[in-house]
């Protein structure tokens, strides 16, 4: 199975995310992006079809009065 994005590609993006910029090349390719929202949403799914999205921890408080 073939991914259709590089890390080379995710990390473009971010870089372009970082920066406030909204086109970036791909493969020689100028892609410009509507907003902030869309580029998250792309960023997400390169990050799942990579293979590399972290996961999110909850962490709970606990509580003892020491009766």
């Amino acid at each position: 199975m073939s991914t259709r994005y590089t890390q080379a590609d995710l990390n473009a993006l971010n870089s372009a995310i970082a920066t406030g910029a909204r086109s970036v090349s791909y493969n020689g390719q100028k892609v410009e992006y509507r907003d902030l929202d869309e580029m998250l949403r792309v960023r997400d799914d390169m990050e799942r079809e990579l293979g590399t999205t972290k996961t999110k921890r909850r962490s709970r408080a606990v509580f003892n009065r020491g009766l």
